[in-house]
């Protein structure tokens, strides 16, 4: 198990989440992402509204949810990029996902949490990718950045 010490947890860490843009950008939880400075300066907000509380649910209503957030997303007056989250063992499906650059991290939780989900990943201008929760950790901290 990786540190945090819960299945969740891990899972989160050691997921690839896929910016699409040319060239993809992968950003991996506590690494430097130096490509990401040269188009993104001021970092940005990685999120899904897929399979809430990590509930899988069936492709159409992930669908319906993902439309959902691109029109809050558009609403607050942000551009954003496609993305998928993905699961290097393959144990869980691939998520579609959104990258939203410059957005603040704290705007990036209010929608997270609108859409129940567990965290979301935040970038930086040092371009560190960091997980966020979006309520207490499966470690039991009451909000772990790490």
């Amino acid at each position: 198990m990786m540190p945090g010490g819960h299945p969740l947890d891990a899972a989160y860490r050691a997921a690839h989440y896929r910016i699409e843009t040319a060239p993809p950008l992968i950003l991996r939880i506590g690494q430097t992402h130096p490509a990401l400075a040269a188009r993104f300066p001021h970092g940005g907000v990685f999120l899904t509204a897929c399979n809430p509380r990590s509930r899988r649910l069936r492709p159409a209503a992930n669908a319906r949810r993902m439309r959902a957030l691109c029109r809050a997303v558009e609403r607050a007056g942000h551009a954003w990029l496609p993305g998928r989250g993905l699961d290097p063992h393959g144990s869980w499906p691939d998520e579609p996902s959104l990258w939203v650059p410059g957005l603040p991290l704290e705007s990036g939780l209010r929608l997270a949490r609108r859409f129940d989900q567990n965290a979301l990943v935040w970038c930086g201008p040092d371009t560190v990718a960091r997980l966020v929760w979006t309520g207490p950790s499966p470690t039991a901290q009451a909000r772990h950045i790490c």
